[in-house]
């Protein structure tokens, strides 16, 4: 078990490597099999958006089940060098007017080359278009995270549980500067 300095610390770590890294890979289950796929997400805290299609295999499979796992990590050569995050969860679709536009606006701050995907989608032709008009944003609340890193040992994982996690308020914008701030206030 982490002492209270531990867990601040461990907190600390993981925002860190979550705010640094841009993809995750998605594990969901459908029709009882499993299935990965690799999103760009973003992350408020320790929550996680991402913007998918419900019609997309995970997007489906996400309507029948909204328990997921997932993985933030590097392409590793070396094995003693591996870091990453391993979570549990749920995802929900996160949705309405002020919502949307704040993960937007976070997307378009983390990623600039996507300003055109959620404000002039037309710009990138019509195949795209369509497709922009028909993708969702998507919540990924994390139960349990756990931080890997094979330089403090081979196989060192450490545990953070999040069940108690707050939920983000929906009814103002918030400052968007202070986006990644833990809401638990670690």
């Amino acid at each position: 078990m982490l002492t209270k300095t531990e867990e601040a610390e461990l907190r600390k770590t993981i925002l860190a490597y979550l705010e640094s890294h841009h993809t995750l890979c998605l594990a969901t289950v459908g029709q009882g099999l499993p299935h990965a796929a690799t999103v760009f997400y973003v992350n408020l805290g320790f929550r996680l958006y991402f913007v998918s299609s419900p019609t997309s295999r995970h997007g489906l499979n996400l309507a029948q089940d909204a328990r997921v796992s997932a993985t933030i990590d590097e392409d590793y050569s070396r094995w003693r060098l591996i870091q990453g995050v391993q979570l549990e969860g749920t995802v929900k679709p996160a949705g309405g007017i002020w919502e949307g536009g704040r993960l937007a606006l976070a997307f378009v701050r983390k990623f600039p080359d996507v300003a055109d995907f959620f404000s002039s989608p037309q710009k990138l032709g019509a195949q795209i278009l369509g497709k922009v008009e028909r993708v969702k944003f998507y919540e990924l609340t994390p139960s349990r995270l756990f931080f890997i890193s094979n330089e403090q040992g081979f196989g060192e994982r450490v545990k953070l549980d999040l069940t108690t996690l707050p939920r983000v308020p929906q009814d103002s914008p918030g400052d968007l500067e202070g986006q990644q701030r833990d809401p638990q206030g670690a």
